[in-house]
């Protein structure tokens, strides 16, 4: 691997800009200033393998004008082969490897399920990258990876850039300028009033302990509006620690995401899960206050309590015997928008295990799903009008060097050629109010929605 310095910028982004609208341009960021804790970001373009997979698990495999198609049992296992069998001995997190997205429909086929509703883009969007550009915070420093396994064509272009770049670094470039969006809810608060009334009943009859019940908003899109001067705009007004931007074939995911799904590193799993919500105040008092509710809700704790049971049985699935800890349970974890309760499990990897096992036998996450997971799957499927695409999936990469780490793409846009998609929504349980958890849902995306243009309705 070639490791060749570059100079080093606050965040990604002056360089990112450079490659936003190009085949596969990918960025996994924690917003600027980098947030506390997060000290790595990544970027880069122009895989040389591509990977789709459709709704009857054939995985399309592109590489170089050619195009395979697979038919695998098991996709992530699948993928899990396609790593080089040299692995990389590195301190940086991504130098080359896999990344991409699943969306959520993906985990039907893991759970023995078929939905109804076809999914919006492929199931998977995963790309083999053979280069990245990495950015450490902590020691503010920045490098061009280069794998053994580059074409020679794409190493090439990539010096010339990096002659140019250590001569002259990118600056980020002016905000490109959108009209506003008009945002429609895909749901109506009747529609959603029955829906969360035949969920309950399905909780009371026992049939399940908490489902997540969403809803969908769409806005149309000039076709003169880049995918990069949307995400742009976006994030010029979010900051997100688990954010992701990756242009895939016919969409782009576009993710300000607050949610880490599972990190592993060096055989250390991790995962924390979001369950309990509470809107940020209009003052200091009354922001502290909401968050003194949250934190002393029974009803939010006991919701987080259900998917942390949940994701300790996933996990333990691929981990050694008795590794498999709580170190912190409800804590409270304030956003821009909303207060969150967030708890931390932990674990260590089986030695017969890796992290796409462990992806595919926790996959979709629990905190989107309900409890019981696969029966939840079901009611959602039941009741929720369209498919969810990549929302409630996850986007993921695996470096040659084995490290992983992903997120739950919650706060997600689906850009596809004409309209962008954003959804929200909330797990509901025995007690959950209706109105309540319908405002909520709106309360979860309206930063998003606002940041991009206005809503008619909620």
């Amino acid at each position: 691997m070639q490791r060749l310095e570059l100079p080093y910028t606050e965040t990604a982004r002056p360089y990112f800009a450079t490659l936003a609208n190009e085949p596969g341009a990918i960025w996994f960021h924690s917003g600027h200033p980098a947030r506390e804790g997060h000290r790595w970001e990544w970027c880069s373009a122009w895989p040389e393998t591509r990977y789709r997979m459709s709704a009857s698990q054939q995985i399309q495999r592109s590489s170089q004008g050619k195009t395979e198609l697979i038919n695998p049992p098991d996709f992530l296992g699948w993928l899990a082969t396609q790593q080089p069998e040299s692995s990389i001995d590195t301190d940086l997190p991504f130098t080359s490897g896999l990344a991409g997205h699943l969306n959520y429909e993906a985990g039907y086929a893991l759970h023995g399920l078929t939905g109804r509703h076809p999914s919006p883009t492929s199931l998977a969007s995963i790309d083999r990258y053979d280069w990245s550009l990495v950015f450490d915070h902590l020691h503010q420093r920045a490098w061009l990876c280069l794998s053994e396994f580059i074409s020679e064509s794409l190493e090439q272009r990539l010096l010339t850039w990096h002659r140019a770049w250590r001569e002259q670094p990118p600056t980020t470039p002016p905000e490109p300028a959108i009209p506003p969006l008009n945002w429609r809810s895909g749901m109506s608060r009747e529609a959603y009033r029955q829906r969360f009334a035949t969920l309950k009943e399905y909780i009371l009859a026992g049939d399940i302990y908490q489902a997540n019940l969403t809803r969908p908003w769409y806005a149309d899109i000039a076709p003169e509006i880049s995918d990069w001067s949307l995400y742009s705009h976006l994030i010029d007004r979010i900051q997100a620690p688990y954010a992701v931007y990756h242009r895939a074939d016919d969409h782009t995911l576009m993710s300000v995401s607050p949610e880490r799904f599972i990190t592993i590193n060096k055989g250390h799993i991790t995962t924390q899960p979001i369950k309990g919500t509470r809107p940020r105040g209009a003052t200091p008092e009354a922001d502290q206050q909401l968050g003194w509710e949250l934190e002393e809700s029974e009803k939010d704790r006991a919701e987080n309590l259900m998917i942390v049971d949940l994701l300790r049985n996933d996990l333990s699935r691929n981990a050694r015997v008795g590794s498999v800890k709580v170190p912190e349970l409800c804590k409270r974890v304030s956003f821009s928008n909303v207060h969150h309760l967030v708890s931390t499990i932990t674990a260590e990897l089986a030695a017969n295990a890796t992290p796409l096992d462990v992806l595919r036998d926790a996959f979709p996450g629990g905190s989107i799903t309900g409890a019981p997971k696969r029966r939840a799957m079901e009611i959602i499927d039941e009741l929720e009008m369209c498919a969810r695409g990549p929302y409630c999936g996850t986007a993921f990469w695996l470096s040659d060097s084995g490290a992983f780490d992903s997120n739950i793409l919650i706060r997600s846009l689906l850009k596809t050629p004409n309209q962008l998609m954003c959804s929200g929504g909330g797990g509901i349980v025995a007690d959950s109010a209706v109105s309540d958890e319908y405002d909520e849902s709106a309360t979860k995306v309206a930063h998003i929605l606002n940041a991009l243009g206005r809503v008619s309705g909620r």
